[in-house]
């Protein structure tokens, strides 16, 4: 209630907390996520993503290092964002 990610997007919790469909399974991969782990990939709903989502920007984006960005890659096997790998964004970060 309140939010502005997809109702259709979103499975429930419990009675106050939703989650996005995906997330909550074994191997995660939100519902909202296009493309392939480690090619390309980007929010279908970038500008109406989750406050779980807002928390996390890509390491060093912003001049600084994201610990839950260097931790979602490692779980997906990659390799932590360094200032020198930077990938180019297909859309501007915002908060």
């Amino acid at each position: 209630m309140g939010g502005t990610v997809p109702v259709a997007l979103t499975t429930p919790i419990n009675q106050h907390y939703i989650a996005m469909k995906g997330t909550d399974t074994k191997p995660v991969r939100c519902v909202a996520l296009e493309g392939a782990i480690g090619k390309s990939v980007g929010c279908s709903i970038y500008e109406k993503r989750s406050s779980t989502c807002r928390e996390v920007m890509p390491s060093w984006h912003n001049g600084e290092r994201d610990e839950k960005c260097d931790q979602a890659r490692l779980a997906h096997g990659l390799p932590p964002l360094t200032p020198n790998n930077l990938p180019e964004l297909p859309y501007p970060l915002s908060a």
